[in-house]
């Protein structure tokens, strides 16, 4: 059964290295081409609050723990902070199939446990390809946040698992959430009240989106917003939910969530969000049968996750959409994320080209920015593994 889940599940990778340094501040650009450079940076312990946090990746068994993110200025005074994705692990099984640098394919594990060649967001396409003039933030700063921690960026934990084949123990450092502290220490320490932020993520970076968003407006609480999430849409069983807060310890926080913001569901998160930030805007993008989300659905225990995947998340986004400052695209297919990749430029299934709609987003006045969806769309595969 495990390796019939390997192969099923196809796992959210993405993005590898360049020049690495210390975490020092990244010079301003004076041309669109001096501020296409990235640079790797390998971050310093953080106090916070008189608690030392040290950023770190999984250290799962064969991974390094070594942990960088990436950063870039653009000559403009606004800024992309973006969460990658790379799949996710709750329990002995999952936990126990990472995807380390020496898989040659995606789908050769449950979650990227070590940062791979493939990181590195200058390889990448969509929103990092800076030489397209139809990249509405092309001319922005960016920060980039990768993945390797299997906790979709909200773990604070050092959990044991147990291998189901071999029987021995091990430890996952779960420390997606303690990971962004260090870098949002980072980024508030370089760059200075900008006019316009966009938190996105993909995949699994999704969720340390909508997650974060909270704490990257308390560090930049002026200026607009946009918390754009990409094939992250939180359709996950009720029963998961003791199992995040277990084993990744999750925490939300309780100025925008309440007293009981742990165990808000991960369908619910946004729309509270959306409600307690009436200024700024959010939005989700997906596919109708997107393959990887069902994947993952199915391997939470979920039976009929082909069908129940697209009717949930449908039913969820029509939920979301009461509020006046959400917009969906919603795509056909089964294709999964849209922001690092060419489809960026390419997909218009849901009635107007994503790239536009995404500037729409942005723009001062939000006009022409409305929930698109594609037509006759919503009918589950006819052939599905789940």
């Amino acid at each position: 059964m495990r390796t019939l889940f390997v192969v099923a599940a196809l796992a959210l990778m993405a993005c590898g290295g360049n020049e690495v340094a210390t975490a020092t501040p990244v010079a301003a650009p004076l041309t669109r081409e001096a501020s296409s450079a990235w640079t790797a940076f390998t971050p310093q312990p953080v106090e916070i609050n008189g608690e030392t946090f040290t950023a770190t990746c999984s250290d799962a068994p064969g991974a390094d723990p070594a942990f960088q993110f990436w950063a870039r200025r653009g000559i403009s005074n606004n800024l992309v902070i973006f969460f990658d994705g790379g799949g996710a692990c709750w329990d002995d099984l999952t936990c126990s199939v990472p995807r380390l640098k020496a898989n040659t394919r995606e789908e050769d594990g449950f979650f990227k446990a070590e940062i791979i060649p493939g990181d590195d967001p200058t390889n990448m396409s969509g929103i990092f390809d800076l030489t397209n003039a139809r990249n509405p933030v092309r001319d922005w700063s960016f920060v980039f946040v990768p993945y390797c921690t299997g906790d979709v960026h909200v773990g604070s934990a050092t959990t044991t698992y147990t291998d189901p084949d071999t029987g021995e123990s091990f430890q996952i450092q779960h420390r997606g959430a303690d990971n962004f502290r260090v870098v949002l220490e980072w980024i508030r320490q370089n760059f200075d009240a900008p006019d316009q932020i966009v938190v996105a993520g993909s995949s699994a970076g999704a969720y340390g989106a909508v997650t974060h968003f909270a704490s990257v407006r308390d560090a930049f609480p002026t200026g607009r917003a946009l918390m754009l999430g990409d094939a992250g849409q939180g359709v996950t069983p009720r029963a998961f939910l003791p199992q995040r807060n277990g084993n990744w310890q999750y925490h939300l926080p309780t100025s925008v969530f309440g007293a009981d913001a742990d165990v808000t569901a991960d369908e619910d998160v946004l729309g509270i969000l959306a409600a307690h930030y009436p200024n700024d805007r959010f939005a989700q993008y997906t596919t109708t049968q997107d393959i990887t989300q069902t994947a993952f659905l199915a391997l939470m225990g979920e039976p009929g996750a082909c069908r129940g995947w697209t009717t949930k998340m449908a039913s969820d986004l029509s939920r979301r959409q009461a509020a006046p400052n959400f917009r969906s695209y919603l795509a056909s297919g089964q294709t999964h994320t849209i922001l690092r990749s060419p489809l960026f430029y390419s997909q218009r299934s849901g009635g107007a080209p994503f790239a536009e709609w995404m500037a729409a987003a942005i723009s001062a006045d939000g006009e022409d920015w409305e929930n698109r969806v594609c037509r006759n769309c919503l009918r589950p595969p006819e052939r599905c593994p789940f």
